[in-house]
This record gives structure tokens, C-alpha cells and sequence, in this order.
């Protein structure tokens, strides 16, 4: 706010480029010329804001469309970031809510702490790029916001030249009649300016030349940098599931040895199932085959009570012939992954290689020797 001392209480009095010979203040209601020099100090800033041109005052169509909708906008932002993220939602619950009710639990705590990793950095994402377009829009806002009314009832000031502006209205954008530059008259935005307004007694040209610069780093490229923002969201969702699966296929652990495998007896021949029972107090073995099995196998297969059961560690089938769902060959490395649990590298007869978890491969012959 450009503003001289009044000569009679010594208070800030807001002054105007379009009346340089006439100040008032609201303190002790003085009217009258601006004490010393201020009257030149005003024409000569008034001088240089002419020398500039007058579209680096101005708003864009585009712009004032943002601004005068701005409500509207924020909230319809909201509304599809609330949409978009009930799908991620509801899969990461559907998720948990599987290794919940699961017995097979090898690899659970991994594969649930990356699944509500995952849903954290969605929906923060989201947040965080809500929260950069909205502080992208109150700076823009807080740029071209006309300088609040000095009293009730009194006309808002044009927060470049300080002349008294006409109209008003929630989101109304009024032109300046002096020097022709676009003020935001929004009731919110000027109690929001009226909390950071400062008073400018020093040199009236540098502080228009300062305000005119600010209006231009706050409104530069602002329509298009706010619809890019709001891209962000399902491009960084979509690279972050991607990069926690590639993390996650990655990794090679140690073999957990608390996992206990068996060979069984199947129409595909010997297969291995993960054991989820042991034959105490009654309850009959059973062997589990896991998602990743064969089409002909089942998810799980109860072995009849007292039949033998032939233990297998996933460190002896390095060497070994096996089968699994994405094909043949002979098995390279045993390792566990955070997704899979223990699995099995299985380079084919031609050369390329696959991964499988452990649960579920078919022996095809005895080890190599």
C-alpha cells in the first residue's frame, strides 16, 4: 500500500497515482496535500507506470476465468481426487483383507506393508499436488489482489496505483480506471491481503516497479502450470505401482528356512506344495500349490492320514528338472522374494530364464548329476 505520514497525527495515510495533490486519512479524517515532496514522488512513479506496457498488468482470458471460478475449480479437484482414489482404496483393502483371511502367510508382512506403502504415497501424492495447485492459486490470487477498503463502505484501491476501484463481488475481477491493470475484489482474498498489507512510505516507483514484477512471476505460465500440476497425480500413482513392483521382483533374500515344503503324488507327478498342517493332535497334512501353480493343480491337496510325507528343502533343486506354469527347464537359484516368498530361477532348454515360486513346481526327473 502506498501510503505518506499525515502531517497531522503522524499516522500511514493510503495515497493514490491518480490524485498526487490529495491524500485523506482515516485516522483523524485529514484531507489535503501530501506533506513535502510526495506529490512529485507520485507523478514521477505514475510517469514510469506508463512507460510500461499495459498487458504486464493485466490478466489473460484464461486467467480470469481461473480466478473467477477458483471455488468452483478447488472444488471439483476434490471431487475427482476422491474418485480417483477410491479404486487404489478399495484394491489395497481387497488386498489386505486377502492375506488377512489367508493361511498361507509366507511373504504377508512384506507384500502388506508395500501394499499400504503404496496406498500412502497415492493418496499423499494426491494430497500434496492438491495442496501445490491451491498454494498456486493464492499466489496468484494474493498478486493481483486490490488493496482492501482503509473504512466500511469505502471502494477497494487498485493494488498497483492505489486509485479507488468500482464494482465488487465474490470472484469479481474490476479493471482499474486509472492504469488499466485487473484486480481481484473477492471478499476472501482481500481479508487475506488485508493480514499481509505493508506500508510503503519509500520511494513510490520502486515499490509500483516491485508490485508490477510480482504480478508477472505469479501469473507467468500460471493457467498451464495448473493443469500440469494436476496431471501429476495418475502419472506419479501409476510410476509409483510400477516402481514398487520392480522393487519388489528385484530383491533376492535368503530362502526362508521356516517354510516347509513336500513332494505329493498329482496327475502331473511329483509336485511341491507348501505344508500348512502337520499331522498332530488329529488334523491331517495338507500341501498348498500357491498362485502361481499350474491350471491342472489344485490350490491345496489334504494328504490322507498317516501317508508318507517327502520333505523338500528349496536349496536341493538347484540342478533339478522342473515344470512350472510359465514352462520348463532346470532350476538355477533358489532365493525368496517379497512378492513371490521362496522361488525358484528356471532357465529353459533355449536359453531364457523365469521365475516361480517355490509352492507349486513339478519334478521332472531326478537331480543332475
Amino acid at each position: 500500500m502506498l501510503a505518506v505520514h499525515c502531517p497531522q497525527c503522524g499516522r500511514p495515510a493510503p495515497v493514490s497515482l491518480a490524485s498526487p495533490d490529495l491524500m485523506a486519512c482515516a485516522a483523524c479524517h485529514h484531507r489535503g496535500p501530501p506533506p513535502g515532496d510526495a506529490s512529485q514522488r507520485l507523478r514521477a512513479a505514475a510517469h514510469a507506470l506508463f512507460q510500461t506496457d499495459v498487458r504486464r498488468r493485466q490478466l489473460s482470458e484464461a486467467l480470469r476465468r481461473m480466478l473467477a471460478t477458483a471455488s468452483q475449480r478447488h472444488a471439483r479437484l476434490l471431487v475427482v481426487f476422491a474418485l480417483a482414489a477410491v479404486p487404489i482404496s478399495a484394491l489395497c483393502a481387497l488386498l489386505l483383507l486377502g492375506l488377512w483371511v489367508t493361511p498361507d502367510t509366507e511373504g504377508n508382512l512384506v507384500v502388506g506393508g508395500m501394499t499400504v506403502a503404496a496406498w500412502l504415497g497415492t493418496v499423499g501424492t494426491g494430497a500434496a499436488v492438491l495442496a501445490l495447485v491451491r498454494g498456486r492459486q493464492r499466489r496468484i490470487e494474493e498478486a493481483c489482489a486490490a488493496r482492501p477498503p482503509a473504512a466500511p463502505g469505502e471502494p477497494a484501491a487498485c493494488h498497483v496505483c492505489g486509485a479507488p476501484l468500482d464494482g465488487g463481488g465474490a470472484g469479481a475481477i474490476a479493471r482499474c480506471g486509472f492504469c488499466a491493470a485487473d484486480n481481484l475484489v473477492a471478499p476472501a482474498v482481500l481479508a487475506r491481503a488485508r493480514a499481509r498489507q505493508v506500508v510503503l512510505f519509500a520511494s513510490f516507483e520502486q515499490a509500483v516497479s516491485a508490485e508490477l514484477a510480482s504480478f508477472d512471476r505469479a501469473t507467468s505460465g500460471a493457467a498451464a502450470s495448473v493443469v500440469a500440476i494436476a496431471l501429476v497425480v495418475p502419472v506419479t500413482a501409476f510410476a509409483l505401482a510400477i516402481a514398487v513392483t520392480l522393487a519388489g521382483e528385484s530383491r533376492r533374500l535368503p530362502v526362508d528356512p521356516t517354510v516347509r515344503y513336500a513332494a505329493v503324488s498329482t496327475p502331473l507327478g511329483p509336485c511341491i506344495g507348501k505344508l500348512t498342517s502337520l499331522a498332530d493332535g488329529g488334523a491331517a497334512p495338507a500341501v498348498r500349490f500357491g498362485a502361481f501353480r499350474r491350471p491342472e493343480l489344485p490350490e491345496e491337496q489334504a494328504l490322507a492320514p498317516g501317508a508318507p510325507i517327502e520333505a523338500v528343502s528349496p536349496g536341493s533343486l538347484v540342478g533339478r528338472a522342473v515344470t512350472a506354469k510359465a514352462g520348463a527347464g532346470v532350476v538355477e537359484e533358489v532365493f525368496s522374494s517379497p512378492l513371490r516368498g521362496n522361488s525358484a530361477t528356471v532357465r529353459r532348454n533355449d536359453g531364457t530364464s523365469f521365475t516361480s515360486s517355490v509352492a507349486g513346481l513339478c519334478l521332472d526327473g531326478p537331480p543332475a548329476r
